[in-house]
């Protein structure tokens, strides 16, 4: 029985009538992802895998819509499925470690990863990942290596540059990759923040505020992204300036119409070269910067500097349990506790009121942080 014509993939069914299905369906299958209809392309994975059991793609195909939709374990199962029948694909391996890191599983997937470079010395995507699986593990010695390794192998790995500068010099970012980052994200970032990260700081800083402090504007949005923060503020609050790193979430947020001022760039470099940014400030607000920053310590000084006599200062943190900051897999720094408490003991501020909140969802699972309202004085 003759093959059908046109066919190259390895494990497709004898049958040519299988054949051609399981062609079309890997077709349909891809057409529905770039459509976005994630779940569609999913049911079509499972058909798929049914038609072509020994097709690696089917199986890889099956696992990365089972990564969109939430599903680590089944992807994790598609994935190394499709590895024992691909045993050198270096897509494989990468898409294998990122299921057991998203079940937190870093042990295995570092394991993964010391074959994957064995076979692929030169893929930077490996190197990336083995990184975060070292990072996850607490060796940061071997995460720097890893880091810096895939930044040699693809200069243009804003990530593996930025990981590998916070692990050399502590707290230390990249500011070229935060952002590129956000600037990339400004389409779709309030939707997917609010909704597939369950992002809801701003209005439980706000909740806090109303409960706790007497606040008055004006008010500086530190880091104020799409301005998801000054929307939850009351209008009594205004008027609000606003400071981001990024061009294009600060486009966002002018689309508002809610701030008075707003600049684009670093926070501490604004606030000591923009007159319009002087003060002092009623209020001033710092959700989710602190942990692309890491080491705050002139930065927390310098917004202190900005406050009113009777100023609140406001800001979320992800939580570190040790002592001073520590970088993440993730790419964002956390800080504890008797960190900021010193910071704010330095600068002559007190503490009105913190209290633990879940930041986001990372990998299906919360991130512990903390939320702080300070007071001079």
């Amino acid at each position: 029985m003759k093959k059908p014509v046109g066919v190259t993939l390895k494990g497709l069914p004898t049958d040519p009538i299988l054949a051609l299905r399981a062609n079309d369906l890997l077709a349909k299958g891809r057409q529905l992802e770039s459509q976005g209809k994630i779940a569609d392309a999913a049911r079509v994975s499972a058909e798929l895998v049914n038609v072509a059991p020994d097709l690696a793609e089917a199986h890889q195909f099956m696992g990365s819509m089972a990564m969109r939709t939430g599903a680590a374990e089944i992807a994790a199962m598609s994935f190394e499925h499709a590895l024992r029948l691909k045993p050198r694909s270096a897509d494989l391996h990468v898409a294998l470690a990122q299921a057991l890191l998203a079940l937190r599983r870093p042990a295995d997937a570092a394991r993964l990863l010391d074959k994957g470079r064995t076979l692929h010395p030169n893929d930077a995507r490996i190197f990336s990942e083995l990184g975060q699986a070292q990072l996850d593990l607490g060796q940061k010695a071997a995460a720097l290596k890893s880091f810096s390794r895939a930044a040699k192998l693809r200069p243009g790995d804003l990530y593996s540059s930025h990981m590998a500068s916070a692990l050399t010099t502590t707290g230390t970012p990249d500011a070229g990759y935060v952002a590129e980052l956000f600037d990339s994200y400004a389409e779709t970032f309030d939707a997917h923040l609010t909704g597939k990260l369950e992002y809801r700081v701003p209005e439980a800083l706000a909740a806090m505020l109303a409960e706790h402090a007497s606040a008055h504007g004006p008010t500086l949005d530190v880091g104020c992204g799409t301005g998801l923060m000054a929307t939850a503020l009351p209008e009594a609050l205004r008027p609000i300036d606003g400071i981001d790193i990024a061009p294009k979430m600060v486009a966002k947020a002018r689309e508002r119409g809610i701030y008075r001022h707003l600049h684009i760039g670093d926070a501490a470099a604004a606030l000591s070269t923009e007159s319009k940014l002087a003060g002092p400030y009623g209020l001033i607000v710092s959700t989710d910067v602190f942990i692309y920053v890491g080491e705050i310590t002139a930065l927390f000084a310098t917004l202190a500097q900005r406050l009113a006599a009777d100023g609140v200062l406001a800001f979320s943190i992800e939580l570190h349990e040790g002592e001073g900051v520590a970088i993440r897999s993730s790419g964002r720094f956390s800080h504890s506790p008797s960190y900021i408490k010193a910071l704010a003991t330095a600068n002559g501020l007190t503490v009105l009121a913190e209290k633990p909140h879940a930041i986001r969802l990372e990998r299906e699972i919360p991130i512990p942080g903390q939320l702080y309202l300070l007071k001079r004085g």
